[in-house]
């Protein structure tokens, strides 16, 4: 059910709806619901924890109380193509948040294409997810964000760290779901759809793994290759061990053993 947190509305910037939620499914998966029934946005749909969180590729996302769960709905007059570097200013944005919170700015990396590391160690998760009409104009968009605040899960592919481990203090979810906001607000207000170069290059510079010899596993495959650019379209150009260039858009980024 909705919790009592009505407030939590005031956490957001004016005209930026919020709903708190104990527990939910998934953020994404209400945001989705409200999206279908007509609900105009942007909102945020925020969730102390979720029965069946999601992450990229329908992997399952860890989800108990003292994280931050959120999915903010969007309802932009866009078409799909124009979404390509709304991953890149969500993960900018989560960055922004834990600097704000007292992670050490030189270890807060961006990893493609939807990660957020501290210390070479996944703090964060984006999944975006959309809908278009009929006519090739999208519905809605849902940016779907997980932040490790209070832990991280064990066992996992990608070794994972958490906000409070980092910075070695407690942190209560609310006041950094507010800094989300509000920093994902001032990007999305500034965004440019015309021109991805300037958020490819703030991304860049801030990029974990590029111009580093790395292993990426994709659902067919698993190779070394550099890393070296992001391409136009948001995709990630790497170079084989052959010397050829190769473009991906989706897959999983590894670093080697022994050259992290």
């Amino acid at each position: 059910m909705i919790d009592t947190y009505q407030d939590w509305g005031a956490s957001t910037p004016a005209g930026v709806g919020a709903r708190f939620y104990e527990e939910c499914g998934s953020t994404n998966a209400v945001a989705a619901t409200f999206a279908q029934q007509g609900e105009g946005g942007p909102i945020w749909v925020i969730a102390g924890q979720q029965s069946a969180g999601r992450g990229s590729r329908g992997r399952e996302w860890t989800s108990k109380s003292g994280n931050l769960y959120a999915s903010l709905l969007l309802r932009p007059n866009l078409e799909p193509k124009d979404l390509t570097a709304l991953p890149f200013i969500a993960a900018l944005a989560v960055r922004d948040v834990f600097i704000a919170h007292g992670a050490p700015a030189d270890e807060v990396r961006c990893k493609w294409p939807n990660d957020v590391l501290i210390g070479g160690r996944k703090a964060s998760g984006i999944l975006i997810e959309s809908s278009a009409k009929s006519g090739g104009k999208l519905d809605y968009v849902i940016i779907g964000i997980g932040l490790n605040i209070a832990f991280y899960p064990e066992g996992v592919q990608f070794h994972a760290t958490s906000l409070s481990e980092v910075v070695g203090k407690e942190l209560a979810v609310r006041p950094v779901f507010e800094s989300l906001s509000q920093s994902l607000f001032e990007r999305l207000t500034t965004w440019n759809t015309a021109d991805f170069r300037p958020i490819a290059q703030d991304w860049s510079t801030v990029a974990w793994g590029l111009g580093k010899h790395c292993t990426i596993k994709t659902v067919t495959e698993s190779f070394s290759c550099v890393p070296e650019r992001l391409a136009e379209d948001g995709g990630i150009v790497v170079r084989l061990d052959d010397g050829q260039e190769k473009r991906l858009y989706a897959g999983d980024i590894f670093p080697i053993a022994g050259l992290e």
